[in-house]
């Protein structure tokens, strides 16, 4: 009787699978903690921006500044958010955390991608040759609905003719 096909480094690929899904278990940990820092970062711009719509004039919030009621940030700020309205609060400059957020969450797109590779590798040539068919079976039927999706909305945009007589 044949002996089946065994891979010898399959244990040494699920180990290192293994140790992805543990490395990218702690970094979504300390993406969460970056998330909520974002969160109350734009909690702090929502109060300021209600603070600042209390003004109803630029001169309003100079006299503010002068009685030294608001500091020389808020001044600026109340007047960027006076000027630039809404789009203030909504397109400003990334922070600290949000950048640091986007970089946590880059590499654990990267650890997972590698996660998969280390798994793939374990496999069998028969069971990647059907997990490879599962993919592109997988991609085509996405395309299709894309596709779908596409003609639907096509569709939707173009207006009704009217009946000819």
């Amino acid at each position: 009787m044949g002996r089946g096909y065994t891979n010898p480094d399959a244990a040494g690929y699920l180990l290192e699978a293994d140790a992805c899904k543990k490395v990218e278990a702690e970094l979504r940990r300390i993406a969460d903690k970056y998330q909520h820092k974002i969160d109350r970062e734009q909690a702090a711009r929502e109060a300021e921006f209600e603070a600042a719509m209390q003004y109803r004039s630029e001169h309003e919030i100079l006299d503010a500044y002068g009685w030294e009621i608001i500091t020389e940030k808020q001044y600026e700020m109340y007047l960027d958010i006076f000027h630039r309205g809404r789009d203030a609060l909504e397109n400003h400059a990334p922070t600290v955390n949000e950048t640091a957020h986007r970089i946590l969450l880059r590499i654990l797109s990267d650890i997972a991608a590698e996660q998969r590779e280390w798994r793939f590798s374990a496999l069998t040539p028969a069971q990647q040759a059907a997990e490879i068919e599962r993919a592109e079976k997988a991609k085509q039927e996405w395309h299709e609905r894309l596709r779908k999706i596409r003609e639907d909305l096509d569709l939707a945009a173009k207006p009704e003719e009217p009946c000819g007589e």
